[in-house]
């Protein structure tokens, strides 16, 4: 007579959860980044999906600690910072010349707040790691997607540069948290391979800004790693300051290009008119320096024609531009308190959130067009990948995830 143990229940509602939270990640992790290089609405379509899944699966199993993560993220310094910044860019529609674009605008920037918001707070306390695999599976198909569409161009299909190059934005974004994910599983090897193929990919494209950003962000990792605590705390008072004195830099820079030139700016090459413009700005500004010209002033007046088509386009500008220096302020004490809080990250994953946090300003530095959605939909997915990695450490001391809000 064979024994046969009793049937254990199943509970339905967490198994169901589980799928569709699962569903959701791989919407995000593999089917987004490859998307950027697919179509150009793509992301947009299948973000939404990805959060709308995790929200789903929250719904069938809730977590029993909702109202207090709800609680710690608004009490986050980060969200703080960045609701303060909402507020200061909602109140510049008073006086931008575009009013209606930057409602709309900023309208979908607080809607992608929100979603990122719930794909922090909602997911289960701990992540497996079938989860964490997956953003940097879909890193390499999104690589693998450019190459492929690289090779339709060339054999004459009608795609179009701009896919390549926020693909490679993409890249960038992503590289080092799918870097994280790895390294927190044991995985160093792998990492290794993924920044290798990221370099080499940067290389193939041909996209120096992408260069630069990643040598920024392998800079940070290396001395990350040596000594975490200290290169938070350097960063976070060179990144604060960089931006807050960006006026100066450019008006030192200006004269100097121009006097080694020998020539006005405005003839030579980029990026030396976008410096004179920049320079323009920044001696004509008066109070506009303090208030700003108000949100999506420079899209919109680009494409009125109304501002030079030399006008730089780098975020960094544009927080200047549009902001004033109330929005630099604040936007220097986000990355001041993003850095400081890494250093409490869980320390097989904070060198490379300390990259991916030092890569993305760099690429918000440097003279590209950043003004789109998709790169802050590229960074909620790197959010959502860092906080899955953080909650896959669960036998160690970790933050929790509003703390990651920071990165």
């Amino acid at each position: 007579m064979t024994w046969t143990p009793p049937a254990v229940p199943q509970d339905d509602a967490a198994d169901a959860s589980r799928f569709l939270a699962r569903l959701g990640y791989v919407v995000l992790a593999l089917a987004a980044p490859s998307g950027v290089v697919l179509h150009s609405l793509a992301l947009y379509v299948l973000f939404p999906i990805g959060v709308a899944l995790i929200s789903f699966a929250a719904l069938l199993d809730p977590p029993a600690d909702l109202g207090a993560r709800l609680r710690a993220a608004f009490a986050n310094p980060a969200t703080q910072i960045g609701l303060a910044g909402l507020g200061w860019a909602t109140l510049s529609i008073l006086w931008t010349p575009y009013s209606v674009a930057a409602g709309q605008h900023l309208l979908k920037i607080g809607l992608w707040g929100v979603a990122v918001l719930l794909a922090l707070i909602l997911p289960r306390e701990h992540a497996r790691a079938t989860d964490l695999y997956l953003f940097p599976i879909g890193l390499v198909l999104a690589m693998l997607t450019i190459f492929f569409a690289w090779i339709a161009s060339r054999h004459g299909a009608p795609i179009e540069y701009d896919r390549i190059r926020e693909g490679g934005i993409v890249l960038a974004t992503l590289l080092f948290p799918a870097m994280g994910g790895l390294a927190a599983r044991g995985r160093n090897g792998y990492a290794r391979l993924l920044l290798i193929m990221g370099f080499v990919y940067a290389f193939s494209i041909g996209s120096s800004p992408m260069m630069i950003a990643l040598f920024v962000g392998f800079a940070a990792l290396s001395f990350a790693l040596s000594d975490l605590e200290r290169t938070t705390r350097d960063l976070s008072w060179l990144t604060g300051g960089l931006i807050l004195l960006a006026p100066l830099a450019v008006l030192f820079a200006a004269p100097l290009a121009r006097l080694m030139l020998n020539a006005k700016l405005p003839g030579q090459p980029e990026p030396y008119p976008a410096l004179a413009t920049a320079f323009d700005a920044v001696i004509h500004g008066n109070i506009r320096l303090v208030t700003g010209h108000g949100f999506e002033t420079i899209a919109r007046g680009l494409r009125a024609e109304t501002l030079p088509m030399t006008t730089p386009r780098s975020m960094l500008f544009q927080i200047w531009y549009e902001l004033g220096v109330i929005g630099a302020m604040l936007a220097a004490a986000g990355a001041w308190f993003g850095f400081r809080a890494l250093a409490e990250a869980p320390p097989r994953l904070a060198p490379y959130l300390t990259a991916a946090l030092a890569c993305n300003l760099a690429l918000a530095t440097i003279a590209i067009d950043l003004g789109d959605m998709i790169w802050f939909t590229t960074l909620a997915v790197a959010l959502i990948a860092s906080d899955i990695a953080a909650r896959s450490q669960y036998r160690t001391t970790r933050p929790s995830a509003a703390h990651l809000a920071h990165f």
